[in-house]
Formats: structure tokens, C-alpha cells, sequence
């Protein structure tokens, strides 16, 4: 904390019992402390999330006691009353004490979004103005950004008492709900230096005097601005650190009350020439990277030049908001999507990144276990906590090794998508088939195929494909929604990128698999792939939607002549597969996207019903553990939470019998 600190009353006024406590910082500055009465004021907004999440809550402190009761002491639950329990103080400027000439009350207050300083940055020969860990022009801005004096302005480093651990946890819980009940946050970038000219890029191009037509993408003149100006916003220290991400994220910038009201929108400060600041709205600075991002070739988009802030950008998290479904079912947004987002960021503090996944997620429970050490140890409590609220998804993550917990290998593995951080949502209490979980091991319920895999090979399945396609089977460039700012050539997939003949027999083998299971398989497997993932993954951004390529029409009539007749004795009805579904379903086949489902491994089939129907696997992915023994020892099976979930996940578990020692039996 600051020193020079005193408890005072204003002079003349005695402190009514809803005032705060008023403390000086020095001969500039003073804090209040604001009442239980206040808090629950300007935190109303922010506190409901919390209360609406205390079912789920609930559930996982539940299966966390009954699965792992070692660890559910480590969490505890947040609600309204924690929040009002927690001290929370802002600071003012001197002169505005005049504004308090009904007592010592605040209705609203600015937050502030900064990195803590370290070693050079922002910059050798930083100088903090006063008793403000900012220049002085960056106080300047602040103060400047105020809307009354009554409004007051919160610091972390000011506002929270650095050297009470107690403090610091409770005001940890509660950090989502400080900066989305701010007024708005102010995003301090004190490493950027802007030119003239690309401050004033923030006037000319600005979305509330710009005529809302295409006049506002940069013309040639302005294009060399625009790309110096994404390059040095590009390379702020702040997108690249979790607390950031986590304080933007909170603040909700897409919600209508931030966007609609450019008094709650966020705002950047940014240094510009000599000693001047150069603020700038989120919808502004999002318009002008964004058009910048534009101009960029592919090749440097994702690459030398990828944009720090896409995690920032999308909001990834709270945009996926719960959901109540016709039945009455809860859809919560994905856990490990936020584990995965927070992971990419910097973080002092391992265990902090607990907290700040928590609360990404308006999640009702706070962190207070010990420090953590590991990032290890921090996707083993993600994962716990995602499996305790009904998140499947830690049951289909998989790597080439174990995860390593207290130096042995555990049941769990990092992800191969360790990045991905759009997974669907889940449905809160769909865990069922777990009994206990450790490091090491965990119980559940498994369903096993006792028949043996088959393997489809070139030689022996391949034929009649070639039937369906006598030449390389072609490939069906996705569709772009191309103008003349963004052209064709910035696609991914274009035949500057993709050669139909390097993938011509792992589409083979997908086509093989299909035609070896039949009509009613692949009927059904179509409709699966047009639900899960044509619609959500395909038909959206820059791409037009998916649709058939009538080039393969007479393939898709040999396909269904190799397919043979449905078959529906017994079995359900599965839906129509006609000349058309199966000329679509071709055009997704030939589709370079559609590669990832492909896959590039061999497929295999296995008997998945005792009336003989047959299910198919594609991407397969092994442990350094898969060779320890006998193949025929392997036995495949499936978690029974992994039954209905889709065809995207890792679903079937190959496993291999051990003992308790962990040796190979």
C-alpha cells in the first residue's frame, strides 16, 4: 500500500452510517473505502452473474467431494455476501473532494487495464508521477477520462493492500465483478509511441462520424499509417498477459450497454508525440487494426505478424453465454475453453490463472488453495473442475504423453488442440459415469468392443473407389466472399495451397470406409457431420456457405451405386441419401477443410452393435505408452459420458491392462 495513509473526516461533516472511510495518500491523492450499503449499489449488476451461477456451483463442490475429496477444500464459493465482505476502496484526486457535498457516497468509477511494471518496460528511465505507478501524462489521460468528481478510480495496486495475503485472495474472488460493474475501463498501453499521423488515424476513421458505407477502409494514402499503427499496437506487452485478458473479457465490450453507450465503452491510452496521450474507444481501435489485418498477406497474417489480441478480439467466453434449452437443460459455456485461452497468456502467479478462468466463466467459486508451481497442475484442476460440472471434454483430450503429476504419468494428457478455445458448450451435470478420480487413475464407466478392429487398406478396399472417382479425386475450394479489399489470394485453401493428388488416398481410404459400411451408415454419418460440423464450422466468417458441387454429380451416382440399398430391417430409419445428399456430401469430402475429419491415419472399423452395424475411427492418436506390449492385448471401449457427444471429440479409448505398479500385465 501507499504510505502517508491516515483515517480522516472531511472537515466540518460528521460521517453518516452509509459514508465510506476516507484515508489520504500523500498531499494529492486520498481513498475511500466504500460501505456494504454502496457496494451493493454499483456492484448489482455484476453480483447477479454470480448468483445466477450458484447451482452449478453446487454441483461441482458436490461431485468434487464424492470424486476427489483432497481437493475440494481448495475451492470455496463465491456469492453476493462474499463480495460485500470484501473490502473496496478508490481513489480520487484532492481537488474533487468538493464534490462529496452530500457525503462521502460513489455512484460509479473508472478501472483501470495496465501490466505491471518490470524490469525495462515499459520503457529505461520509467518515471511514475507522485503516487500513481504512471507518467504523469498517463495520470493526466486518467483524470481527464473522469465524468464527475464523485466518480473515482480503481488501481489494483493502489486500491488493494499488497501486503495482506487475506486481502489480496478476497479481492482476487471478486475482480470480475469490479470491472464489470466499472462505468469503463482504461486500457493503458504505456509501451506504444504513436507518430502524428497515426493518432489522428483514431479521428478520421471513427465509427460515430464516419457515414456508414465502405468510404472508412483506408485508402492508399492511409495504408502505410494504418500498418505502422497495427505493429506497434501489435507488440503492447498488454495482450499478451492473462490479467489483461481477464479484465477486458469481464468488462463485457460486446454487450449492448458498452457498445451502444460510448460513455461505458472501454478505453485505449496511448502514448503519442513529446509528452501528449492519444485515447482511443475499443470500437474504434477494433475498426482500425481490424482494416489493417485486412492489408496484410496471408503469410505475414498468421504468421510474423499474428495479432496478439484474437483472444481479446472474440471474446470467447463470456460471448458463449449459458443457454436454457427446450427440455429445461442448462448449456454453461466451456471451461477447458477457458483454461485454454488463459494458458496462452503470461502469468506471474500459476495459480492466479485458476482464478481468472473462474471468473471468465462467471463461475461461483473461488480459488484458495496453495500456490501452484506448474502448468501441469493447473490443467489437472481445470479439468476436474470441467468433468465436476459436466464438461466431457477432458475424457477426449489427448497427447503424445501423459501429463506428469508428482513424477508419474496420470490419466490425463494436454490436449493436441491445446489452443482451442471455441469448444462447444455442455450440459451442466452431464458427467455421470464417474466414481473417483487422482492424479493417477481415474474410475469410471466404460462401455468395451469385444470385436476386433479392421483396418482399411489400400490394396484390398480401394477399388471401388475408384469406381466413384476413375482419376484423382478433386478438390472443392471453399467459396470466399471475395471483394476487391480482400482478395481471393488471401485464402488458405486455393490450388496455390492444395494439390488434389497429395491427398488423393487419404480420401480414398475415408470414401473406402464409407462404401465397406454401407448405406445406412453413411446416410447417417452425413446427416452427424451436417449438424456438427458443416453448420457451426463451415457456413460462417469470410466463407459462403457450403453447398453441393454440381461438378460431382455423376460421382455422386456411382457413390450411391457402390453403397448399395438401404437396408432398414432392424435398424433405424435412416434419413434420405439421394443424388443430392450425396453429391453435398462428396463436395465436403473434396473439400480441403474437411481434411482434419478425414484424417491422414487409416481408418478403422469395428462392430459397435451386436446386429452387426459397424462405427468408424479416423483420427487416431497414440501415447509413448501405445507400444509397451502385445497389439492384441489392446481393448477398445468408451467412456459412456462420450456416447452421445458427437463425432468431433477423441471419443474411443484404446487402453492396455496394467497392474498397480503401472507395469504392463
Amino acid at each position: 500500500m501507499a504510505d502517508n495513509t491516515a483515517e480522516l473526516a472531511l472537515s466540518g461533516t460528521s460521517a453518516a452510517p452509509r459514508d465510506a472511510d476516507i484515508g489520504y495518500i500523500g498531499d494529492n491523492l486520498f481513498r475511500l473505502s466504500l460501505t456494504r450499503e454502496n457496494k451493493a449499489e454499483i456492484f448489482e449488476y455484476g453480483m447477479s452473474k454470480l448468483d445466477q451461477g450458484q447451482p452449478e456451483a453446487e454441483l461441482m463442490l458436490r461431485n468434487l467431494t464424492t470424486w476427489c475429496p483432497d481437493v475440494v477444500g481448495q475451492f470455496s464459493p463465491r456469492s453476493s455476501e462474499t463480495i460485500l465482505d470484501t473490502p473496496f476502496r478508490l481513489i480520487f484526486p484532492n481537488h474533487h473532494k468538493h464534490g462529496f457535498d452530500n457525503g462521502l457516497y460513489v455512484r460509479q468509477y473508472l478501472a483501470i487495464s495496465y501490466c505491471w511494471h518490470v524490469d525495462d518496460f515499459p520503457y529505461p528511465q520509467y518515471t511514475p508521477h507522485d503516487h500513481w505507478p504512471f507518467s504523469k501524462p498517463i495520470v493526466d489521460a486518467i483524470l481527464r477520462a473522469k465524468g464527475h468528481p464523485r466518480e473515482g478510480i480503481w488501481i489494483d495496486q493502489i486500491c488493494i493492500d499488497q501486503n495482506d495475503s487475506v486481502d489480496k485472495q478476497r479481492s482476487v474472488a471478486a475482480m470480475d465483478v469490479i470491472y464489470r460493474s466499472c462505468r469503463r475501463l482504461l486500457i493503458l498501453l504505456e509501451d506504444v509511441e504513436l507518430t502524428n499521423a497515426e493518432a489522428r488515424l483514431s479521428e478520421v476513421y471513427n465509427l460515430h462520424t464516419t457515414a456508414s458505407d465502405r468510404s472508412w477502409l483506408p485508402g492508399h494514402e492511409a495504408r502505410a499509417e494504418f500498418l505502422s499503427f497495427y505493429k506497434k499496437v501489435n507488440k503492447a506487452r498488454w495482450w499478451t498477459r492473462a490479467w489483461c485478458l481477464h479484465e477486458f473479457n469481464t468488462n463485457e465490450p460486446w454487450t449492448d450497454r458498452r457498445q451502444c453507450d460510448l460513455l461505458r465503452n472501454a478505453m485505449f491510452i496511448m502514448n503519442g508525440p513529446g509528452d501528449s496521450t492519444v485515447k482511443m474507444e475499443w470500437i474504434n481501435l477494433q475498426l482500425i487494426m481490424s482494416a489493417a489485418l485486412d492489408l496484410l498477406p496471408i503469410e505475414a497474417k498468421f504468421g510474423s505478424m499474428y495479432f496478439q489480441g484474437w483472444t481479446i478480439f472474440t471474446g470467447f467466453i463470456n460471448q458463449d453465454a449459458s443457454r436454457v434449452g427446450d427440455d429445461n437443460t442448462i448449456w454453461r459455456p466451456s471451461i477447458m475453453s477457458g483454461h485454454n485461452g488463459v494458458a496462452q497468456k503470461g502469468c506471474q502467479n500459476p495459480a492466479d490463472r485458476i482464478s481468472i478462468m473462474l471468473n471468465m466463466g462467471e463461475r461461483a467459486l473461488a480459488y484458495t488453495g496453495e500456490a501452484l508451481n506448474r502448468k501441469e497442475e493447473v490443467l489437472y484442476l481445470s479439468a476436474l473442475l470441467a468433468l465436476a460440472a459436466g464438461e466431457t471434454y477432458p475424457l477426449s483430450m489427448m497427447d503424445s504423453r501423459p501429463l506428469n503429476l508428482n513424477g508419474r504419468d496420470s490419466w490425463l494428457s494436454q490436449s493436441i488442440a491445446s489452443g482451442e478455445t471455441v469448444i462447444p458448450r455442455f450440459r451442466l451435470g452431464g458427467v455421470q459415469g464417474i466414481h473417483q478420480i487422482s492424479k493417477q487413475k481415474i474410475e469410471l464407466d466404460l462401455i468395451f468392443f469385444d470385436r476386433p478392429l479392421i483396418t482399411v487398406n489400400d490394396e484390398d478396399h480401394f477399388p471401388p473407389t475408384y469406381n466413384v472417382f476413375p482419376g484423382i479425386i478433386p478438390i472443392t475450394y471453399p467459396e470466399m466472399h471475395v471483394t476487391e479489399d480482400v482478395p481471393e489470394s488471401q485464402s488458405a485453401y486455393s490450388p496455390k495451397t492444395q494439390s488434389a493428388s497429395d491427398n488423393d488416398q487419404y480420401r480414398r481410404r475415408f470414401l473406402a470406409a464409407c462404401i465397406l459400411n454401407g448405406h445406412d451408415f453413411t446416410a447417417r454419418l452425413w446427416e452427424q457431420l451436417k449438424r456438427e460440423v458443416v453448420k457451426p464450422n463451415y457456413n460462417q466468417g469470410a466463407h459462403k456457405d457450403l453447398a453441393p458441387n454440381q461438378a460431382l454429380r455423376i460421382p455422386a451416382q456411382r457413390l450411391l451405386e457402390e453403397l448399395g440399398a438401404p437396408i432398414t430391417e432392424n435398424t433405424p430409419t435412416p434419413s434420405v441419401f439421394n443424388a443430392e445428399e450425396a453429391t453435398f456430401f462428396l463436395t465436403w469430402v473434396t473439400d480441403p477443410r474437411s481434411m482434419y475429419y478425414v484424417s491422414f491415419t487409416l481408418p478403422l472399423r469395428v462392430q459397435c452393435t451386436i446386429d452387426g452395424r459397424q462405427a468408424m475411427m479416423t483420427s487416431i492418436f497414440r501415447n509413448e505408452n501405445y507400444n509397451s506390449g502385445p497389439l492384441e492385448d489392446l481393448r477398445i471401449a468408451i467412456p459412456t459420458d462420450l456416447v452421445n457427444v458427437g463425432c468431433i471429440p477423441l471419443r474411443f479409448w484404446i487402453l492396455r491392462p496394467v497392474n498397480d505398479d503401472n507395469n504392463i500385465i
